[in-house]
């Protein structure tokens, strides 16, 4: 259950950390649009969470 937690925390993170970068790069987009570029890119986020450092 530990390394299980320990993923969520990290995808969680990491899709606040796109969303971020996707809103500073496009300051005009509305809240629907950030929430969608990350919901495209979840495969990505996963793919990278388990990646090592």
């Amino acid at each position: 259950m530990e390394d299980e937690e320990k993923r969520l925390r990290m995808a969680i993170i990491s899709g606040a950390a796109k969303a971020v970068d996707y809103k500073e790069k496009n300051p005009r987009a509305q809240k629907e649009e950030v929430m969608q570029h990350i919901a495209d890119n979840t495969k990505e986020i996963l793919e990278k969470i388990d990646d090592p450092l």
